[in-house]
């Protein structure tokens, strides 16, 4: 009798990274070969790249919510895309359907029933309001324009050209943007979105009395108006004195503290800063306060440092054009062109003087990145080397040489080791078990992904600390994100975005973005779009021979593992050989998946059901023949939350070994 022939099965857990060096018949059917606007999962799988958007302090998109308001009158449907404000908040019709209207607005708009709603000419009074509807789709299509609306809402920074730099300091942010002969700097406000910062001046003082009543946060009085010293430079001899406040003075005043005369104005300045430069930006707190966290900046050519406020503090360094700039040991460490490094006071990031400590240190090669390393050692890249400064204070640095092997500028990050690009590729500083050393070694990304620095060309990088991601971000527009794991593997895929990236900038909470468009864009995990314009993502999985490559499958189904909230909603095909032109393959057919299921109770007592699924296992048709397949996933949902894709089960059944 005759055998009906027996269907196999093979599981694939996807590992959530590429390889594309590895010979086909040798890869692992976990890797993909194409991993595009997706990011690993740190136990497997992958998962939609998250969005940004555009921020200006008084607008935040990812916030904006959608109000369905049914009125006593019947609305006319001229209402349609009629803009408005709602409790003084700017609002937008967006459907119109009977008696009630759909309109999205910013949240926290203190709208109740039986209030009076005007719009144009229409009033009419409000009998019900909700902000959620039954539809999933229809809900998730007004999100979207609610998203849209709130980014279109938020303003650019004035000015011209690129953004400078962007700082955040008590969830306020301190940008730069170029203004006609300066570079201008501005704070967001949720009144006024963007204003500028407060302006401050350096003042020059001669001393007549009592020095050490300068002080940082002194109180001075001029004309019988009170003042306060933001920060106070003190000359060694005691002569001369220099202060930042927000007060501009004539000079010849006399300047009393406690009442007695201490000095006398010579010069005041506003301060100013020179367009053109490409600010980097560091967080520390030097003071010990619980509201000093200040941030610290360089631009090629000023350092300084940035309060709460938007006050800008300049800092007087002992050499020109500062190029990178770090924390250490509580000395602030910048360095300079030509190969200098130097550090404040310990503790006093505004003091420089080289005789109360403050030192300078000459590398022989230009410095491309300074890091702070565990164990209290200072990293300094070079383009042609790596040295290391060990010590606590200029009475016990002791430089090092680590390596002959240099760090490309503006690519050195740190998640729990600092990861670099150098000549040899994708680079990570190790500290080793003997007497606190380093050595550098290629991460296995390199490999994979045939890694080449002439070609990616880096320009920016940032961190995604709760993901062990670091992420290198090209001027050709292909960026890299590469996972760190424990036991010092690589999971790593592509994203691009649909515009040139000219700055990324990192606070202790965000990383964020500047285009062309002089807008500041904060990636977000809430965010499900680049600001409005769809994330294309696509996974191709590596070509799978299912035991063996020289026996012919018959492909019957695949199911997938998958998980998101609610519903989502993508599509497949599959390639077979290769993809030789032999086989016909079907292109992009639809599936959904399903989860976020959680357990209601069905009136029966302790009889708990789902009330969705809470991971989703969608089986779809495979068809052909051939000894491999590869299968693919992608989606442009506007606006859908994000999914995680972890694993296959492919299902087929041997026919006869493959003759040639």
């Amino acid at each position: 009798m005759a055998k009906l022939p027996a269907f196999s099965s093979q599981f694939i857990a996807m590992s959530g990274g590429m390889d594309l060096a590895t010979p086909p018949i040798a890869k692992a059917n976990s890797d993909a070969i194409i991993a595009l606007n997706v990011q690993p999962l740190f136990s497997g799988g992958f998962t939609r790249i998250e969005g940004y958007e555009s921020i200006d302090g008084k607008i935040i998109p990812s916030e904006m919510k959608y109000y369905l308001i049914v009125l006593q009158d019947v609305p006319p449907p001229t209402l349609l895309n009629s803009e408005f404000l709602l409790d003084n908040k700017p609002a937008k019709v967006i459907e119109v359907i009977d008696n009630s209207i759909v309109v999205i607005s910013q949240v926290g708009a203190a709208v109740f029933t039986k209030s009076s709603i005007s719009i144009g000419e229409f009033t009419s009074v409000i009998t019900y309001i909700t902000s959620s509807v039954g539809d999933v789709n229809k809900s998730r299509d007004y999100l979207a324009k609610a998203f849209q609306y709130g980014c279109d809402l938020v303003r650019s920074v004035d000015g011209e050209g690129i953004l400078r730099g962007v700082a955040e300091l008590n969830e306020n942010l301190i940008v730069f943007r170029d203004q006609d002969l300066f570079c201008g700097a501005f704070i967001s406000d949720k009144d006024e979105g963007w204003k500028p910062v407060p302006k401050t001046y350096v003042i020059e003082l001669s001393v007549s009395a009592h020095p050490e009543y300068f002080a940082d946060g002194a109180k001075f009085t001029v004309d019988q108006q009170m003042h306060i010293a933001l920060s106070s430079n003190v000359s060694t001899d005691n002569k001369k004195v220099t202060l930042i406040c927000h007060s501009l003075f004539e000079l010849n005043k006399q300047v009393s503290i406690n009442n007695e005369v201490v000095g006398t104005v010579t010069a005041c300045n506003e301060v100013t800063l020179t367009k053109g430069g490409y600010f980097e930006i560091i967080y520390h707190n030097f003071y010990g306060g619980v509201d000093t966290q200040y941030a610290y900046a360089c631009n090629g050519y000023e350092v300084i440092e940035i309060r709460q406020d938007g006050s800008l503090i300049p800092i007087k360094v002992n050499a020109q054009y500062p190029q990178h700039i770090v924390a250490h040991k509580n000395h602030l460490f910048v360095s300079f062109k030509g190969g200098q490094v130097g550090h404040s006071l310990v503790g006093y990031p505004t003091r420089w003087s080289v005789l109360l400590g403050s030192e300078q240190f000459g590398l022989g090669d230009e410095i491309t990145a300074l890091s702070s390393a565990v164990g209290g050692v200072l990293l300094i890249c070079c383009e042609h080397k790596v040295s290391a400064l060990y010590g606590s204070t200029s009475d016990d640095w002791a430089l090092k040489g680590l390596s002959k092997v240099g760090i490309q500028a503006g690519t050195l990050q740190s998640t729990f080791v600092p990861v670099g690009i150098s000549t040899n590729g994708i680079t990570r500083i190790d500290q080793t078990e003997q007497f606190g050393d380093f050595k550098l070694s290629e991460l296995d990304a390199s490999r994979k992904l045939g890694f080449n620095p002439l070609d990616n060309k880096i320009s920016f990088t940032s961190t995604l600390a709760n993901r062990n991601q670091v992420r290198f971000y090209s001027s050709s527009g292909s960026h890299l994100c590469i996972m760190l794991l424990p036991d010092g593997t690589t999971k790593s895929t592509y994203f691009n975005y649909p515009d040139k990236l000219t700055g990324v900038w990192q606070s202790n909470n965000y990383t964020y973005l500047a285009f062309n468009d002089g807008k500041v864009y904060r990636q977000n995990e809430n965010c499900y779009s680049y600001a409005g314009k769809q994330i294309e993502w696509l996974i191709k999985m590596s070509f799978n021979h299912c035991g063996s490559p020289t026996t012919i499958k018959s492909w019957h189904s695949a199911e997938l593992q998958a998980t998101t909230q609610g519903e989502g909603k993508l599509k497949y095909r599959y390639d077979l050989d290769y993809n030789a032109n032999f086989h016909a393959t079907k292109l992009n057919e639809d599936i959904s998946i399903y989860g976020g299921g959680g357990r209601w109770n069905d009136s029966f007592w302790n009889n708990f059901l789902w009330s969705a699924e809470d991971y989703s296992t969608p089986t779809f048709q495979l068809s052909g023949y051939s000894r491999n397949i590869s299968l693919s996933f992608s989606g442009d949902e506007l606006y859908a939350p994000p999914f995680e894709l972890t694993g296959l089960i492919i299902n087929y059944i041997t026919r006869r070994l493959y003759r040639v």
